[in-house]
């Protein structure tokens, strides 16, 4: 009787997560180059320090989407047909692990930082929890990542994996329950246009964060349903770049106010926005102000000022 072939064993539990994880990743890393451009085009005047933000977020990811691409060609082309290639992480605890933890703690802190701000820099508890726990996770990422660099395979140990998934999708609930609380109080006292922009701002906080949340959590739950697995790899791979494409679209979102100052034009009634008298420069902050005249001026600037009460909101 003629020996029966040998079958090959079965690696796509090892090659799914590894495979689809990059390709989404190089997707969205196409999306943060669009991002970068429209805001180095829109805001070529911004603040220092929300550029050299964006830029060093962007050189970061592009490192990490090298390293990526690095991984795929050692896994699938360097090791095709070897399926102790799959098992070995390679570069992988670098960009999933470290690199991805060192973005989320950037921009988990940037959103604090905006909390603060527009709780008219007060001490705020929230923010120092935010603050506490993005470098918790972080400490959780590196410790897991730096474990596997140095095994050379994937050996996220459980505890690491609770200090890194759960409270990233924590400070993200928080940063978004901080945005709420921030508009409710706002609509107490002031004006219907500045609760226009806080509506605006808080509404793409809570997106945002809420996908990045939601993400953290999912890794966490496949980590914990397929113990013996590396599925969690594919949503870890690509949090990175979800944090850093929330961070340029939060930035490129004043392209909004700085195009549409009116919010008459949105359903809002009973406040008219004399358009006549607005400058368009690339800001961070925008100041309103309400007389008791029947034409009311909303003036988009760094250092505008008016003989009426106004209100400054910093929204990044």
């Amino acid at each position: 009787m003629a020996a029966s072939p040998l079958v090959p064993p079965d690696i796509s539990h090892l090659a799914t997560p590894i495979l689809f994880g990059p390709l989404i990743n190089w997707a969205l890393y196409g999306a943060l180059c669009v991002q970068i451009y429209v805001y180095g085009y829109s805001f070529p005047d911004d603040r220092r320090a929300y550029k050299l933000l964006a830029y060093f977020i962007f050189l970061l990811e592009t490192a990490q989407t090298a390293l990526t691409a690095a991984d795929v060609h050692y896994w699938f082309i360097e090791g095709f047909g070897n399926a102790e290639r799959l098992r070995n992480s390679h570069f992988a605890p670098i960009d999933i692990a470290i690199i991805d933890s060192v973005i989320s703690l950037i921009v988990q802190e940037f959103f604090c930082y905006r909390i603060w701000t527009l709780n008219n820099k007060r001490p705020s508890w929230l923010c120092v929890i935010i603050a506490v726990v993005a470098v918790v996770q972080a400490v959780g990422a590196a410790w897991g990542g730096t474990k596997s660099v140095i095994l050379g395979k994937y050996a996220v140990s459980r505890s690491a994996l609770y200090l890194w998934s759960l409270p990233s999708g924590f400070a993200d609930i928080l940063i978004a329950i901080a945005m709420t609380l921030l508009l409710r109080r706002t609509r107490v006292f002031q004006g219907q246009f500045s609760n226009y922009v806080m509506l605006r701002i808080v509404r793409l906080t809570i997106e945002t964060n809420t996908l990045t949340a939601s993400v953290a959590i999912a890794s966490f739950v496949l980590f914990i349903a397929f113990p013996n697995e590396i599925y969690y790899t594919f949503t870890a791979g690509i949090i990175g770049k979800l944090y850093s494409n929330t961070l340029l679209l939060s930035l490129n979102n004043r392209i909004y106010f700085r195009d549409h100052p009116s919010p008459g034009s949105h359903g809002d009634n009973g406040y008219t926005v004399d358009t006549s008298q607005i400058r368009r420069p690339s800001v961070p902050s925008l100041t309103f102000a309400r007389t008791e005249l029947t034409t009311h001026t909303a003036t988009i600037s760094d250092s505008s000022k008016f003989d009426t009460v106004s209100q400054t909101i910093e929204f990044a």
